[in-house]
């Protein structure tokens, strides 16, 4: 009987215990993992044994050569994760930390990790409401905890703190080891200040152990929209409606077979009827494309007795929908550890280089008009076809013409040296590094851009340049005392220095615009703009942490971090953030254990305190600024204390800050979690829960200012904002058979906010709402067609709620809308019915009142993998449910208009067509916004035994993202940023991965 024995990795295994059972005889695995043995008989079972493995026992069955594959024998008790400046097993955590599983994440093209996070942790949000290439994503961590100071949370890579979550482009997906989430201030706390939207960690992959291994990875992804485009594919009907609206507004309607008031001629609806008119363009099939996207990926990994190797790089190019919109980039990892002086001190290095482009053409207007052709008489040697003088939306002319590019660079380099002092100390000193390097090129010529036109060509060049260093040094003393207290003690200290500087170049008015922005020069020297901007930040802390377990049953956490930050003044520079946690493993307990029902019960609570930073530096100091004014038939120069922060979204004027705060100090936030971790059936089924409340005070904003101070805003830590939610994953092992296997993972994620507080109403410049008294400030942009901004913070609501009147359907007739207080236009046939609220008889702003709320009641995911053999099938489900979705497309568009209101058709849905008329925010155009998603579908086989020998295996995927989305939301699709405005755009992609990962 012979045969070879190896691990899961295809690894052979010297010295494994091959004994005949009942017998003593035995023999071992050589250096190859090779055996032979000579047994008594034929219908014998062979007993496969070693340390850290499975044993197995397996029956010969008159069979001459056995070859089998060692499983490792790891308790999910005794996995090791990272918690900052350390690890520790899994089961002796008191903080949230939740770990995620990398083999559950499909790796289909993508831009960075970022938006593959959706729905894998409980309690962690992200949002993808953009398809552009090399998109970003919004990610919080139990809700936002800020206003302004920011609400991101913090990446670290291989222990550098890199900066903020939401476009982590430097790092390929394929290098991902491990990530673990940081949720509760005691395991953010770690991080001070720069933790206080919690943690992301995560860990590149190594050398392969004990062999060399070379991996190739090829990723084609064909996209597609997930729907049809909303726009007008009939030409009669589009001319009869606005012909419509326009008299109805008091306007001459345009389709009438002359001329407008630029010189466009607009056929008649006749002649469009007839098909005399001998154009018509679909838009869309111009401007679109249905791309295909490309990530390649080479890696060799190594490992030997005392030296770890890893080099990889991912070539990855992203076509945008838009044609010529276009994102590329290539990434390069090389990590390298080795072990000097008799493995006491270990040495490494890792160094990520990427380097990218960004050609941008992401605005292209697919709803134009479809009567008109691309070209004059459909001939492009005649140029052109322009609506008129003023035409700034050609698509075509645009991407011919216009210039809007970027390239990128960013480097990040860390080394470290650790040395075990003593068998229980430990000395770890890792110094990091990151550059980052951007230039963005623009030109807009004469004519078809609107900025270009109206200064006789613009263009420039913007540099931006970042560097970065942080230096960390820190002792672990780790120790075991008479099988029962256990002690780990850290403590260190870290200085992070930031340093940027950027350059703006603008030329106008240029007598040549054949070399574009390529020779700024020859604009206007009259002119020309320079500007440029430079900030410097440091930062110093020290940090400790104290852990202490007794008899594996009760455990104890505390962490201290004092961050000191030069972003403010003398006074407040320095912060302190303490946490504390507990922990019990009940199951350990006899009394428990008696009762056969837990593998694991342990119940953890902790409460901590974090800190916010997240502001530009010198707001304790007076800006100085400049502006520009005309007059006298010239440009003049203004320059002196104040800057333009801004405009206010109210009036459309400049508004200015500048004035110091020397007292500005620290946001702080509070947060209490309570939690348990239980698993049941051998553990075939986990399940764990968390309820936390976060509390901010000292909100870092911007308030505004009476005007006789001379300035409209300013810094000040005012206001207070509160986060509770509960957290539950189920993790289950279905079935758990030899040849076929199915696993599930339900996320349910529950989180409330609330406006608190937002300081003193009068200092503040609060507004006061008629109705109920409730003080409130808009937040954000103004939608144009109603002049006025959506959203509100409001004291005793939830952040960004939409704020405006409420509509009681449609007017039917002038009396009716006369008598609910109307008055005009306001009160004809077809116009909203707006409710007077107050009853005053009056529509006026005193009937305005909260009509929505953007932020969901819950999410929720759920992940189903099986495998049949070498056979593999995974379908992950994610929603969002309760969130209310401002709809600005409600009216207007193609599929709506034809559902107007008329004196043939009394609906009391929708309002008449209309154009001039002043529209009111209303909740007419709040929809529900739930949506559940087939987010992922994927099918794949994994292929072993490979001949030639030198391939060891091989793995085929198809990989399919955006199935189907059921929701009853009117517009494309109802994911959207954090203040629910849907301002249209295009449908979701739908995209269709096709790969293949070789393994040698």
């Amino acid at each position: 009987m012979k045969g070879t024995v190896v691990d899961q990795d295809k690894t052979p295994v010297p010295g494994v215990n091959i004994v005949e059972k009942g017998t003593t005889n035995g023999v071992s695995t050589d250096f190859n993992g090779n055996y032979q043995i000579q047994v008594v008989n034929n219908s014998a079972t062979l007993e496969f044994s070693y340390i850290g493995f499975v044993t197995q026992t397996i029956p010969i069955a008159n069979r001459n050569q056995i070859d089998i594959t060692l499983i490792e024998n790891v308790s999910e008790l005794d996995e090791v994760v990272l918690v900052g400046y350390g690890s520790m097993k899994k089961s002796d955590l008191t903080g949230s930390v939740s770990s995620v599983a990398m083999d559950n994440i499909p790796l289909k093209p993508s831009n960075s990790i970022d938006g593959l996070l959706q729905g894998q942790v409980a309690g962690v949000q992200v949002v993808t409401s953009s398809d552009a290439p090399g998109a970003s994503s919004t990610i919080r961590i139990r809700g936002g905890s800020s206003l302004n100071g920011g609400n991101d949370p913090l990446v670290v890579v291989d222990g550098f703190p890199i900066g903020s979550a939401g476009d982590l482009k430097q790092i390929s997906p394929q290098d991902i080891e491990s990530m673990e989430v940081l949720k509760d201030a005691s395991a953010s706390a770690i991080y001070g200040s720069r933790g206080a939207n919690g943690v992301i960690m995560i860990t590149t992959k190594k050398g392969s152990k004990n062999r060399t291994e070379i991996t190739v990875s090829q990723q084609n992804t064909y996209s597609g929209f997930t729907s049809g485009l909303n726009l007008w594919r009939d030409p009669v009907l589009m001319a009869e409606l606005s012909n419509e609206g326009r008299v109805n507004g008091g306007f001459v309607p345009l389709y009438i077979g002359a001329e407008d008031a630029n010189g466009v001629y607009y056929p008649s609806v006749q002649e469009l009827k007839q098909g005399s008119w001998p154009y018509q363009t679909n838009w869309d099939d111009v401007v679109f494309r249905n791309p295909v996207s490309n990530n390649t990926n080479i890696a060799i990994r190594s490992q030997s007795e005392r030296t770890q190797f890893s080099l990889s790089t991912t070539y990855f190019t992203q076509k945008g929908v838009y044609i010529q919109d276009d994102y590329e980039k290539l990434n390069t990892n090389l990590n390298v550890v080795h072990k000097i002086f008799d493995d006491k001190v270990t040495i490494g290095a890792n160094i990520i280089y990427s380097k990218g482009t960004r050609e941008n053409n992401s605005d292209l207007a697919y709803w134009r008009n479809p009567i008109f052709p691309i070209y004059q008489n459909n001939d492009p040697t005649q140029g052109y076809y322009l609506i008129g003088s003023q035409d700034y939306s050609h698509p075509i002319a645009l991407v011919e013409n216009r210039t809007n590019d970027n390239e990128f660079q960013d480097f990040i380099g860390s080394a470290f040296i650790e040395a075990k002092l003593l068998p229980s100390l430990t000395l770890k000193s890792q110094l990091n590094y990151k550059l980052g390097h951007s230039i963005t090129d623009y030109y807009n010529p004469k004519i078809y851009t609107e900025d270009g036109t109206f200064n006789n060509g613009s263009g420039g060049i913007n540099n931006w340049d970042s560097n970065e260093t942080v230096a960390e040094t820190f002792l672990t003393f780790d120790k075991l005392y008479n099988d029962k207290h256990k002690f780990t003690a850290m403590g260190g200290f870290s200085y992070q220095y930031y340093d940027s500087r950027s350059s703006d170049l603008k030329a106008y008015d240029f007598l040549n615009e054949s070399l574009g922005n390529g020779n700024l020069a020859a604009g206007n020297p009259e002119q020309q703009s320079v500007s440029n901007n430079s900030t410097e930040t440091v930062m110093y802390s020290g940090l400790g942490r104290f852990n202490y377990t007794y008899d594996d049953k009760y455990l104890f956490t505390f962490t201290m971090r004092a961050d000191g930050s030069s972003k403010f003044g003398e006074n407040n520079q320095w912060a302190y953030f303490p946490s504390g946690a507990i922990g019990w493993k009940m199951h350990n307990e006899e009394f428990i254990r008696q009762l056969g029902v837990f593998d694991e019960l342990k119940l953890r609570g902790s409460f901590g305190i974090s800190g916010n930073q997240g502001i530009s530096p010198y707001l304790i100091n007076s800006r100085y600024g400049q502006d520009q004014y005309y007059v006298d038939g010239s440009w003049q120069m203004a320059i002196g204390p104040g800057y333009i922060v801004g405009w206010d979204s109210q009036t459309g004027k400049k508004t200015w800050g500048g004035i110091p705060n020397p007292d500005l100090k620290w946001e702080t936030t509070r947060q209490l979690n309570i939690g348990a971790d239980l698993a049941f059936f051998d553990r075939r089924l986990k399940v764990t829960v968390d309820y936390y409340n976060k509390y901010t005070n000292d909100l870092l904003r911007e308030r505004l200012l009476s005007p006789s101070s001379s300035y409209d805003r300013m810094w000040v830590n005012d206001g207070e904002i509160e986060n509770k939610g509960f957290e539950l994953t189920f993790d289950g092992k279905i079935v758990n058979q030899e040849d076929w296997g199915l696993d599930g993972v339900f996320i349910f994620s529950k989180n409330e906010n609330e406006v608190v507080s937002l300081g003193n109403a009068l200092a503040s410049g609060l507004s006061t709402d008629a109705l109920t008294g409730m003080k409130y400030e808009f937040s954000g942009s103004t939608v144009e067609a109603f002049r006025s901004v959506p959203n509100i913070l409001a004291e005793g609501q939830p952040v960004n709620v939409f704020y405006g009147y409420k509509v009681d359907g449609i007017i039917q007739s002038e009396a009716e809308g006369l008598a609910s207080g109307l008055i005009g236009d306001l009160a004809q046939p077809g116009e909203f019915m707006y409710v007077d609220l107050n009853e005053d008889g009056v529509i006026d702003e005193d009937d305005r009142t909260i009509i929505g709320d953007p932020n969901p009641d819950f999410v929720a995911s759920l992940n189903l993998m099986a495998h049949y053999k070498n056979f593999d099938l995974s379908l992950f489900f994610n929603g969002s449910f309760g969130q209310d979705v401002f709809n600005t497309k409600a009216f207007g568009e193609p599929n709506n208009m034809p559902l107007r209101w008329t004196q043939d058709n009394l609906t009391n849905d929708y309002p008449s067509l209309r154009d001039g008329r002043n529209y009111y925010m209303s909740d007419w155009y709040i929809q529900k916004g739930s949506y559940l998603r087939l987010q992922n579908l994927s099918v794949g086989c994994n292929i072993e035994d490979i001949e030639p020998v030198w391939l060891k295996r091989a793995r085929i995927f198809v990989n399919a993202t955006n199935l189907f989305t059921i929701t009853d939301f009117d517009g494309y699709d109802p994911e959207l940023g954090e203040n629910g405005i849907y301002w249209g755009g295009y449908p979701k992609l739908r995209n269709w991965t096709l790969g293949v990962e070789l393994t040698f």
